[in-house]
This record gives C-alpha cells, structure tokens and sequence, in this order.
C-alpha cells in the first residue's frame, strides 16, 4: 500500500484547518466590528482569536513544509554533491525531527496536564485550555510526520520534494 496519497491528504487537511482558522478570525473580528457600531461588545473575541490564530499557525507548518514554504538554508548542501549532499540533508532533518519530535512530547504532555488539571482561560468564557492547545499538539505531530516523511524518501534514495536540490 503506498501512503503517498493518505499524507499528503493528512497535510492538506491540516491547511484547510489553518485557513478555516484564518477565516473564523476575520468573521469574529468583522463581527466585533458590527456589534460596536450598535453598542454591543462580544465577549472574548481577542482570546478565541488567539486560539484560533496559534491553532492556524501550528497546523499550517507540515503544508508549509512539504510544498517549500519554509525557508531552508541550502547554501552548504549546494556546495556538496552526491552522497555527501545526501548525507547533509539527512544530518538537518534528523537533527530537526529530533527537535519538532521533543516539542510535541511536551506539546501533548501539556494538553494532558492542561485536561487533568481542568484549566480554563481567565476571559469572560472560560474555555478549557486543553482545547486550543490540542490544535498545537496536532500540528507539531504532523509536522513531525512530515519531516519523518522526507527522512525516509532520503532514505529509499529519492530526494525529498522541495529541497531546491536536484537528483
């Protein structure tokens, strides 16, 4: 069975969520807007826009990733070739799964604690905490899929897609 179609679907359902995210944050604030022009204030809208705005961030990182969208620096793994370009691409990405893969342990560790603890927001809705950090969670973890994606395309001898480097 090859994966390629279900991950690429994992990471572009994480960017329709992100951009849902982007466009729940403009309607609250277009709402907000409104409702001042007749006196109104909406409760909380500055904090859910918040969450809204670190939930977008966070699942929108493994579409960014796999499309190009993150900067990378290639300057010294342009310099190499062959196996040693390789070699180089392989040392980043493992030094950065090490990194993405140590942020969601703790990511979902504090959604955990978060739950247990039954933390809620200090705004006028009290919001269980672990709701909105769960989307970080989510987006660190398939971030993390995606770099352990393009660590084993290295592995099986393509590069990944996207690097700027050519086979």
């Amino acid at each position: 069975m090859n994966p390629r179609p279900l991950l690429n679907q994992l990471y572009l359902g994480a960017a329709y969520l992100a951009g849902a995210c982007i466009v729940f944050i403009t309607l609250m604030i277009l709402a907000q807007i409104v409702a001042r022009w007749f006196g109104v204030i909406i409760p909380s809208t500055e904090d859910f826009a918040g969450f809204f705005l670190a939930a977008a961030t966070f699942l929108a990182l493994p579409y960014t990733f796999r499309t190009g969208g993150h900067i990378r620096v290639t300057i010294l793994v342009n310099l190499l070739k062959g196996k040693a370009q390789r070699l180089a691409l392989g040392f980043a990405l493992l030094v950065f799964i090490c990194i993405i893969a140590y942020g969601s342990y703790y990511a979902i560790a504090f959604v955990y604690e978060s739950w247990s603890f039954k933390e809620v927001s200090q705004g006028y809705i009290p919001v269980p905490l672990w709701i909105p950090q769960s989307f970080m969670a989510l987006g660190l973890f398939i971030f993390l899929l995606a770099l352990l994606d393009d660590f084993v395309l290295l592995l099986s001898g393509k590069l990944p897609e996207f690097t700027g480097l050519e086979e």
